[in-house]
């Protein structure tokens, strides 16, 4: 880093603020391309079953003749296409069954054909006109149908899966295992033990800017405008579908509003209007309506959480027991990983930890806002306050009692860690010391008052990543990662880190993502995109600023000729030493072509791999919550939060990330669930998400101490910790305010009103 002028640690505005506010901001539905067709796709009614031939084609000659329709892409014209190699599918969402390979239908909502027409009215227009007309099987549409009856045959490929499993491992982290048992083979003979069903439903992702792709291809090579937060993953399983290399796909996104995981992978809507752009010979925009989305892009599948505790009469721990049943479909793997978390937070001698796994007939699910965690530690940080009042002691101090000095899962120190710095002054803040123990002691005008705290965790990921920077002749930095920004303040983020490293000004530095050209970087998911990319940019300006020193160093037409590299610095966008000073931009065009061939350049860093340490972020939530038992209805009225996730960059863009992971939490303890008939697998009713007045006062402070363990910067990830551990929280409050255990998600009307009413 440089002397003076710091930009790292202060609360710099969003680079792109302006533009967003504005409305100058580009998303992949505003992006213009000329000559465009537009798609809508056609869905199945039926949760499983085989589309009637007939009906498919009759259904297709309808729809071609409608007005201004070019093209309908169905199961009995589409172009052959590829299936993933095992190593995108076996421990990822992604398909094995390509999109219209047959007429099978898996879910309700399955892409079923594509219609392309001259305007999107017209498109979805002719869509409605199908009438298809199914064969139909009996569906698997919950845990129990599959656990209670013997698996169907797989189809001969194995595109189709039924039954159930058992996943070693989360996505590809093999260290971050499902299955886990340490210590001994039997419970411990123990006074306390506490031993409770926990269950969240299935929870969409909802983001504001609607899943959109435009598709155009120039001959081989194929350009896709998408809304992801994985261009180059989206890259590879594009190329894979189509049978393309990679080097003929580039994907485009400049921004994502919002994801939360929904657009980390590649969905069937963009194979399928790629494939339908090529037969045409024109592009293809189509975006997802909202209720699409529901069964097209992800969700955050049910869980059903067993939990055993068994302890001491103080509340020492000696055995956890977790075990998760969860779905996913028929045609992908995924697992929400709830006991992860429940391997590492707290000191016990003995631990199982399972995840079994059921396949039924819905939708893929996917990665969500703090995956694993934030249900998980709903379940574990409810049974931590069961077990408080079992033994009689405060919910905070069994925490404390229970702190895990290391890394359990591992046995690795902890690169840092500062929970017990985050509980004390969390409950300083909150002014937990004046909580009463007993539930329903607090009240206020008729409604029930309940104080209610969980710890946070998550993960301190980083991957391996490369940056570019392009230098022009008025001194400033162009750096590039095809990374994105997902409304996070990526972008902001690495410029303050270029700026910093490479001793220019803020406004002499731009940071540009969001095109699989740049150089590569992993999916924008798991909290690791600062350390993972800030690392990237850190490495390159640092190597931009060392090119300088040396070539102004040995040029004889600068004033610093002769000067040993640790006689100059860089700083505020000039090159100086003791006595000597002169701007950055007046030495790179005296240079000329030289210094801006020398100072354009790629590096590429590793993930870090090769450290004795365990890295995770921590965090301790407290909530009040007021309860009116009269109409049923909780209203979370005050939060603080303390964050321990390493070097803050950005304190504002932090602070407002853990703002909108909590208010995601308060959401999914109070509101949401997707309503769906039990029968026929349909959505009916709304999907419920919090709203401004919804929003608590919010206290939110960080411990702030660098992580140089995990990466150079510092930084460890803070965009799912927020949420996670949020709703355990709200439900213990509710419990502290009514004396009412609940575990089930979301907490409803009908669970808190007076029972003598």
């Amino acid at each position: 880093m440089t002397d003076g002028g710091r930009q790292v640690g202060q609360p710099v505005a969003r680079v792109e603020g302006r533009d967003k506010v504005t409305g100058r901001a580009v998303y992949t539905a505003d992006t213009v391309v000329g000559d465009l067709a537009y798609a809508a796709v056609v869905q199945s009614q039926v949760p499983h079953g085989v589309v009637t031939t007939e009906s498919l084609r009759t259904s297709a000659r309808r729809a071609a003749a409608a007005p201004g329709v070019v093209h309908v892409l169905t199961p009995l014209n589409c172009p052959p296409l590829q299936t993933l190699p095992v190593d995108m599918t076996f421990d990822l969402p992604m398909e094995r069954r390509p999109p219209l390979s047959d007429l099978t239908v898996q879910h309700v909502g399955q892409h079923m054909a594509l219609v392309v027409a001259d305007s999107a009215e017209n498109a979805t227009r002719a869509a409605e006109m199908f009438d298809l007309r199914y064969e139909i099987l009996p569906p698997q549409l919950s845990v129990d149908a599959v656990l209670a009856a013997p698996p169907p045959l797989d189809d001969s490929g194995h595109q189709i899966r039924h039954g159930s499993y058992f996943p070693d491992h989360f996505v590809k982290l093999d260290e971050e295992k499902l299955q886990d048992h340490r210590g001994p083979r039997e419970e411990p003979e123990l006074p306390i033990r506490v031993a409770a069903r926990y269950t969240t439903p299935q929870n969409a992702h909802y983001p504001i800017e609607l899943s959109a792709t435009i598709a155009e291809w120039a001959g081989e090579l194929l350009t896709i405008h998408d809304t992801t937060r994985w261009i180059t993953g989206e890259r590879a399983a594009l190329a894979a579908y189509l049978g393309l290399p990679e080097s003929n796909v580039r994907v485009i996104s400049p921004l994502v509003g919002g994801a939360f995981g929904s657009k980390s992978f590649l969905w069937m809507h963009v194979v399928l209007s790629a494939v339908a752009a090529r037969e045409i010979g024109r592009p293809v925009k189509l975006v997802l309506s909202r209720s699409q989305m529901f069964s097209s892009t992800g969700h955050r599948p049910r869980t059903r959480q067993d939990l055993t505790l068994i302890a001491e009469h103080d509340g020492t721990l000696a055995s956890i027991e977790h075990h998760t049943v969860t779905e996913t479909s028929t045609v992908a793997h995924f697992c929400e990983p709830a006991g992860l978390s429940t391997r590492m937070l707290y000191q016990s001698p003995r631990l199982v930890v399972s995840h079994r796994v059921a396949r039924i007939n819905a939708a893929t699910p996917c990665f969500m806002r703090g995956p694993g965690e934030a249900p998980g530690l709903f379940a574990l940080e409810s049974a931590i306050d069961e077990l408080a009042v079992e033994v009689g002691v405060d919910p905070l101090e069994l925490r404390i009692r229970n702190h895990a000095d290391v890394d359990q899962a591992s046995g690795l120190p902890w690169s840092g860690k500062h929970l017990l710095d985050c509980y004390a002054l969390g409950a300083q803040r909150f002014g937990w010391a004046k909580r009463p123990a007993a539930p329903r002691s607090l009240s206020d005008r008729g409604v029930q008052i309940g104080w209610g705290m969980a710890t946070a965790t998550y993960p301190g990921r980083r991957m391996p990543a490369s940056c570019s920077v392009t230098t022009a002749a008025d001194g400033s930095a162009r750096f590039a990662s095809a990374t994105h920004e997902v409304g996070t303040g990526v972008r902001t983020v690495m410029s303050q880190v270029a700026a910093d490293a490479t001793g220019l000004a803020l406004a002499q530095v731009t940071f540009d993502s969001g095109d699989s050209s740049f150089p590569d970087a992993p999916y924008s998911g798991a909290s690791q995109t600062t350390a993972t990319v800030g690392s990237a940019v850190l490495a390159t300006a640092s190597e931009w600023r060392r090119r300088l020193i040396a070539l102004v160093g040995a040029d004889p037409a600068t004033p610093f000729y002769g000067c040993a590299r640790d006689e100059l610095g860089v700083t505020g966008g000039e090159v100086v030493s003791a006595d000597r000073r002169a701007t950055v931009a007046e030495l790179i065009r005296g240079g000329g072509q030289r210094y801006l061939d020398d100072l354009t350049f790629t590096l590429s860093v590793d993930g870090g791999q090769a450290r004795g340490t365990a890295s995770q972020s921590f965090g301790a939530h407290f909530c009040e919550v007021e309860v009116d038992e009269e109409i049923g209805r909780a209203t979370v009225t005050r939060w603080v939060a303390v964050i321990d996730c390493g070097r803050v960059l950005n304190p504002d863009l932090a602070r407002n990330q853990v703002m909108g992971g909590i208010t995601f939490g308060v959401g999914m303890a109070l509101l949401e669930q997707v309503p769906y008939d039990t029968r026929t697998a349909q959505m009916i009713g709304e999907y419920y998400v919090p709203t401004h007045a919804d929003r608590p006062d919010f206290d939110i402070s960080f411990i702030d101490v660098p992580d140089f363990d995990l990466d150079p910067i510092g930084a460890r990830g803070i965009g799912e910790i927020g949420a996670c551990g949020v709703a355990a929280a709200v439900a213990n409050a509710v419990f502290h305010a009514t004396g009412r255990r609940l575990r089930d998600l979301p907490i409803t009307v009908e669970q808190l009103m007076n029972p003598e009413d």
